[in-house]
């Protein structure tokens, strides 16, 4: 879809000029370091700039706008461009998105190296954003427009203007979190021009998906006033899976007051409805890689095991990768509304007030049949004849999911630049007050042999009997009151210092009811509360006005149920009793990250490419002291070193590219869970879902006038090494599937522009069709497969 532009982006001129040349040569260091076919586009840009430049004047074509390169972040809190911004910030603009055909948040993700998904366990199995990054789970450091956005639900981009992804500890932009960064949703806002965009695509799998794009300038009496609505609707089946299905719709109507004025309000709202057949994965028994545990019971034997009659995992066949273990009665509704008012003026150039309210909820019921695979005596998966593998059952189990989530949160905010002793001072400094909740309702259900399914054969059309309330549930709520501020002195024309600190209290209630016995069961009322001081420090030099070198050091922390609301009873004792990391009286985990790095402008100003050097460090992790008592505390470490490199922008003015590197070292240094007596396994292991080198990459060109005018061709390539699924350093055998093998992905597209209001679009994902685990359970024994090949062809309209 490359004939529909941003307005946000710089221009490309008509030619390319040289830089300095001390911008040059360390801009060229940079890219070469980032991407080898830099240096190759470098030298194409320059062999043919002579010919594009008549070209382009002689019809008097437009600038060519840039595509993939963002000057800067959404949030006031960065009060500087991306250029010199001493943090690792990744931005996925809406036309990269539109390029690869994405829908879904997670799909967009790709395109930053050293992000990876998990399945999930139980009611939590693939129902939504499960994001990995840097070696801890980010799934609930997801945020829209700067606001946290909560519930376990599958994010549509059809209303997403740039994904932004901050790497490394974001206390001080956001509270509590997790010690791996943010990622945030830049929604689509009324502009003051009338247009029209929209698409309708077929794809493999019978699925359809379209989009409509809509603003118009309105005459109510009043300055500046817009409307914007985005809908779309996605049906269809899940490629390569048997009867698993995705479906979709959504609107997103937007109304902004004041545009052009120095005083602005909009008021959003958004909705989006799933209804799908969750998927519970598929059996890992028979992979490469899988351990050589037993899982199978032979019906001649009790409990067999080699060679009286019992089958090892490495003699089981693999199942067919289409089949679908669940029932055809199971489903996954999903509903998720959010209203948002944005309130802003300016009171004189770099000064400025801004407040934004927001109500969300998302609301989740679900039914679920999941495959049981075990290698514990008395609990076998695979049950049958040994001779007979045409007969084999494995167990399901039934599983209900009813959540609900809600947050209120309003942030203030008030950014200023002003010279103070002759220093230029660029200030950021607000309030923000939260209230979130979740609800969760328990439901009974007794797995029976009749619900076994075939192993090779499962059907779909079992009996279950239905899932019934039991009576339990849990409410849990967080309310945080949080002031912030940030500050970029300019202490010369080289130097700059900026510094933010963000302090909060909050406090966490959580309430269990167990489900109902007789006699009856006491609920369990928990609360913790605490005050959490986090920041940021960063020192930058800018060796010309293209670049810029920087140290710097920031920290977060994470109290007790963070993620979920839910704190636990159980802690730190003298005894062997498990302890939760969410005890109500354990101390937050901290987290700091300390980065070098470098970032340039190339190809004047047209292109970004950005190296960092990170160390992570996460602490206040649980770990057994190893004592005779075996007493829990929180002396456990994690780190995650490591480069990554970035490059994103125009090479020239056909050519765009947006590409990532990043190795990671990652390391359990202290965590010793086992008991006195038992082999440490986990002190030296390295981090669960963390692959030591990821690639990410996407080039789109389109070709000069006069060559078939209107067709631009992208393709682009992924790589992730291979990922450990459990903590273990090797003292002892992993159960399941030990870890996920690497592999390389290609897609591809092709976009020809008919005219100035038709194009046609054709996408290829997966093109070598490669085989590759998506995602794998906390239990190691069942996963989710990679998309395999598909292909898309879109109609997209604009006016």
């Amino acid at each position: 879809m490359s004939f529909i532009k941003s307005r946000k982006h710089a221009a490309m001129p008509a030619s390319v000029s040289s830089a300095s040349s001390s911008s040059t040569v360390a801009g060229a260091t940079l890219l070469a370091l980032t991407l080898p076919i830099g240096a190759w586009a470098q030298t194409q840009t320059t062999e043919s700039a002579d010919k594009a430049l008549p070209v382009v004047r002689a019809k008097a074509k437009a600038v060519v706008e840039n595509e993939f390169k963002a000057e800067s972040a959404s949030s006031a809190k960065f009060v500087k461009p991306l250029l010199d911004t001493p943090q690792t910030v990744t931005v996925i603009n809406r036309e990269l998105i539109q390029q690869q055909g994405t829908a879904s948040l997670s799909e967009a993700l790709r395109n930053t190296p050293g992000i990876t998904f998990t399945l999930g366990e139980n009611g939590n199995t693939n129902t939504g954003d499960t994001v990995f990054m840097r070696g801890f789970d980010a799934s609930a450091n997801i945020f829209v427009d700067g606001v946290r956005d909560l519930g376990g639900i599958t994010r549509d981009t059809f209303n997403t203007e740039a994904v932004e992804v901050v790497k490394g500890p974001s206390g001080a932009d956001n509270g509590r979190g997790s010690p791996n960064g943010f990622i945030n949703m830049v929604s689509k806002k009324a502009q003051l021009r009338d247009f029209a965009e929209g698409s309708a695509q077929v794809s493999s799998g019978s699925r359809v998906r379209v989009t409509a794009d809509l603003n118009k300038k309105l005459d109510l009496g009043l300055p500046g006033a817009a409307f914007r609505l985005n809908v779309f609707s996605d049906r269809g089946n899940v490629q390569g899976r048997d009867v698993l299905e995705r479906n979709r719709w959504g609107v997103a109507p937007s109304l902004t007051l004041g545009l052009g004025t120095a005083t602005r309000a909009t008021l959003s709202y958004l909705h989006v409805d799933q209804d799908a057949t969750p998927d519970g994965g598929i059996p890992g028994v028979g992979l490469m890689g899988f351990s050589n545990q037993l899982v199978f019971k032979d019906l001649a034997g009790a409990n067999a095991k080699p060679p009286v009659g019992g089958v090892l995992a490495t003699a089981i066949k693999p199942v067919d990768r289409s089949n679908f273990y669940g029932s055809k009665n199971d489903f996954d509704n999903t509903q998720a509304d959010m209203l948002t008012l944005l309130l802003e003026h300016d009171f004189a150039p770099g000064s400025s007030l801004r407040n934004i309210s927001r109500f969300g909820r998302t609301q989740q019921d679900m039914n679920l049949t999941n495959i049981i695979i075990s290698s514990s005596p008395g609990n076998w998966s695979i049950i049958g004849d040994a001779a007979k593998p045409a007969d084999w059952t494995v167990g399901r189990a039934r599983l209900g999911r009813d959540q609900r989530n809600q947050i209120l949160a309003n942030q203030t905010s008030l950014n200023s630049a002003f010279t103070l002793a002759g220093v230029k001072n660029n200030i950021s400094t607000g309030v923000e007050f939260t209230h979130e909740k979740q609800n969760t309702a328990g439901f009974a259900y007794v797995n029976t042999d009749g619900d076994r399914a075939n192993l090779y054969a499962p059907s779909v059309n079992a009996k279950f009997a239905p899932l019934t309330r039991n009576g339990a549930s849990t409410a849990g709520e967080t309310t945080t009151a949080a002031a912030f501020l940030f500050d970029t002195l300019d202490l010369s024309d080289r130097w700059q210092l900026s510094a933010g600190l963000r302090a909060e209290r909050f406090r966490t209630e959580y309430t269990s009811i167990p489900a109902t016995a007789t006699p009856p069961v006491a609920a369990t009322a928990l609360a913790g509360s605490d005050s959490l001081l986090s920041g940021k420090l960063g020192l930058l030099f800018k060796p010309s006005a293209d670049g810029s070198v920087y140290l710097s050091y920031a920290t977060s922390q994470k109290p007790p149920g963070s993620d979920n609301f839910a704190l636990s009873s159980a802690t730190p004792s003298g005894d062997t009793k498990a302890v939760s990391i969410n005890a109500a009286n354990l101390k937050p985990q901290q987290a700091n990250n300390l980065e070098l790095g470098a970032k340039w402008d190339l190809f004047d100003k047209q292109m970004l490419v950005t190296a960092a050097l990170f160390r992570s460090e996460n602490e206040n992790e649980l770990a057994r002291a190893g004592s005779a008592t075996g007493e829990v505390t929180q002396y456990g470490k994690k780190t995650v070193k490591g480069l990554e490199l970035g490059a994103a922008g125009a090479v020239s003015s056909n050519l765009q590219l947006q590409a990532g590197l990043v190795w990671m070292d990652s390391k359990v240094n202290e965590a010793v869970t086992v008991l006195p007596g038992q082999v440490d396994v986990q002190t030296g292991a390295q981090l669960v879902y963390t692959p030591k080198l990821s690639f990410t990459s996407w080039v789109n060109y389109k070709l000069p006038d006069g060559l078939l005018q209107g067709l631009s061709l992208g393709g682009g390539a992924r790589y992730t090494a291979s990922q450990t699924t459990q903590v273990n350093n090797g003292a002892a055998p992993v159960i399941g599937i030990a870890g996920i093998p690497s592999y390389w992905v290609f897609d591809a597209m092709a976009a020809y522009e008919i005219n100035k209001n038709l194009g046609l679009q054709f996408n290829v994902s997966n093109l070598a069709d490669k085989f590759y685990l998506a995602a794998v359970n906390n239990g190691r024994n069942r996963f989710t497969l990679g998309a395999p090949r598909s292909m898309g062809l879109a109609l997209n309209l604009k006016y």
